[in-house]
């Protein structure tokens, strides 16, 4: 499971508590996530907007409890398998949840966050 424990962070950042809170809630009722989807936390904001979500997401990242990584959307709108520190080494082709190869150029790409280990 992915860490919750923000308490640190909201001391430090009481203006971004309930957004954190809320970050905290979506990875309790989400246990068999292994990453962070911007996109889909911003779907149960309670506090906040989508740029205290940002500044929210960006501190996990700078106090180096997770890091941004990449993922491509396929034409179904899944993320496709695999994990890219850049998005220019993404292949040209991937495989879609039916294993049928697609197009990464005419794919859309995701900032995720991911645990650091």
């Amino acid at each position: 499971m992915l860490p919750t424990n923000f308490d640190s962070l909201i001391a430090d950042r009481p203006d971004l508590g309930p957004v954190l809170e809320d970050v905290a809630l979506w990875i309790k009722d989400h246990p068999d996530w292994d990453i962070i989807d911007p996109r889909e936390v911003s779907r149960s904001l309670t506090h906040g907007d989508a740029w205290a979500l940002t500044m929210a997401l960006r501190l996990l990242c700078d106090r180096g409890l997770f890091r941004q990584v990449y993922m491509v959307v396929t034409p179904s709108g899944v993320l496709a398998d695999g994990k890219y520190d850049d998005p220019h080494r993404i292949p040209p082709r991937l495989p879609d949840r039916w294993n049928q190869p697609f197009e990464t150029a005419e794919a859309d790409i995701v900032a995720v966050l991911e645990p650091r280990k």
